[in-house]
């Protein structure tokens, strides 16, 4: 259990210091995520949306495709130059590899919403009084997001369609986490009362204790399963 802090340690540290050296994704996650805020802010405007609803959706779509860029620089240094192989003959488990790289993922998105999340909420005139409620929700989506970029950024690594194709596969993955995500960030801005009637798209949801739990039951499985087929993959 030692060797296994100290190796994730290693890890962890190493791709924190080197993006904070070299600023490579979280400026541009910055920009990305701004601009997404700012179009859907105009759009939201002329189209006579409610900022409740333009609000948290702007500010998950901002999450969602910032949070991609991250996850694609997850396996990129180490690419470089075949950098994965030293990596992969160090004494250290293929496991191992990708709970550090995942948790990197999760910390840079936490960066990422401290920054955004007070420009949403400026540009949309929200306000919010359940923030622990709310974290929970960012948490739990930086946590799906991440388990899944992460495992399919070192595969898609060794294809040329890199970006593309890693945005297509997660994008599909995740959507099954995006709908009680949406539901929940809605709820905590009072646009969906706590019973949802109705056959909407959001309909099954239910409640916010039922969103939270399918988010913890998405997490929870898709971070075991990307945790158990990493090893089998990253040596093919």
């Amino acid at each position: 259990m030692t060797y296994f802090w100290t190796s994730f340690k290693a890890i962890f540290v190493k791709d924190i210091i080197t993006e904070l050296r070299s600023k490579q994704v979280l400026p541009t996650m910055i920009v990305l995520g701004m601009l997404i805020v700012w179009i859907l802010r105009i759009a939201g405007e002329a189209a006579s949306i409610d900022v409740k609803v333009m609000g948290p959706t702007a500010l998950w779509i901002a999450l969602l495709f910032s949070g991609l860029l991250a996850q694609e620089r997850s396996f990129a240094t180490e690419q470089q130059q075949d950098c994965i192989y030293g990596l992969l003959l160090a004494p250290v488990e293929a496991e191992t590899i990708y709970l550090s790289k995942l948790f990197v993922n999760v910390v840079m998105l936490s960066i990422f919403e401290i920054i955004i999340v007070p420009v949403v909420f400026l540009f949309f005139r929200l306000s919010l009084t359940n923030w622990p409620a709310f974290i929970l929700v960012l948490l739990l989506g930086n946590l799906g997001m991440s388990s899944v970029g992460t495992l399919f950024s070192a595969i898609v690594q060794l294809t040329r369609t890199r970006g593309s194709l890693l945005s297509i596969i997660v994008l599909v993955i995740l959507m099954p986490m995006m709908i009680p995500t949406i539901f929940a960030l809605l709820f905590l801005f009072g646009n969906i009362p706590e019973e949802l009637v109705g056959t909407g798209a959001l309909s099954f949801v239910g409640s916010f204790n039922n969103a939270i739990g399918y988010m913890v039951v998405f997490d929870a499985v898709f971070i075991a399963a990307c945790w158990i087929l990493f090893g089998f993959i990253i040596k093919e």
